[in-house]
């Protein structure tokens, strides 16, 4: 016996039919998409003592993620700078072309996109393209043809959400899609992110916020 909730759905969806509107589907996640969002989730939620270390940052902006893409040690090092900030835990990088693990010196800048950038990189996405500023998702999605707007798109798992809080026209953060509520374009979603109140947080929002712009999902290398 169907439940009511779903004879509901089914009612609206037959309505939105009958007079030709129509309602974006819920696409199913993708491989790529789950592992990007895994990578995500298990920084939040990892038992490891270096890991759980790296989910607050130290002082103002001090963190793991950008001194993983700023050390020289890295042989994925991203070629920007930032100023080292004296803390160091180990992680896993490429040295010489092997994957090990070791000490990441930490280093300070504004670091959400970092964050999501890690999460790209070790889920196995292309990450070409990205930087240390949250807008670059955005460019990227457009880029490689992955990019859907708020309001016209269900995310899915692994998708970088772009958010602008104040409307401006100015994105000032990003964060990784880890699950979603409904199957609608006015759900909600969960993100894990970095630098969201200077730390590692899952937090849920609405698909519907002014503030959602849009979301980038991760495109093979």
């Amino acid at each position: 016996m169907k439940s009511i909730r779903m004879m509901l759905v089914a009612a609206v969806a037959i309505s939105a039919a009958a007079f030709g509107a129509a309602t974006p589907a819920q696409a199913a996640d993708t491989a790529l998409g789950i592992d990007v969002g895994n990578i995500a989730w298990e920084q939040f939620t990892s038992t490891n003592a270096d890991v759980k270390a790296r989910l607050s940052e130290t002082g103002t902006n001090c963190n793991f993620y950008t001194g993983f893409w700023t050390d020289p040690n890295n042989d994925r090092r991203d070629g920007t700078s930032a100023s080292t900030c004296g803390k160091t835990t180990d992680g896993y990088m490429y040295r010489d072309g092997t994957k090990s693990w070791g000490a990441v010196n930490w280093r300070a800048r504004a670091w959400c996109a970092d964050f999501a950038k890690f999460a790209f990189y070790w889920g196995g996405a292309k990450y070409t393209g990205l930087n240390a500023l949250a807008s670059s998702f955005k460019t990227y999605g457009q880029t490689n043809g992955t990019w859907h707007t708020s309001r016209s798109y269900v995310p899915r798992k692994g998708d970088a959400a772009v958010y602008d809080w104040e409307s401006d026209g100015v994105i000032d953060h990003v964060a990784i899609v880890t699950s979603y509520e409904d199957t609608s374009t006015d759900g909600n979603h969960y993100v894990v992110g970095g630098n969201q109140s200077n730390k590692v947080t899952h937090v849920l929002h609405g698909n519907w916020e002014s503030g959602v712009v849009g979301y980038t999902s991760p495109a093979a290398k």
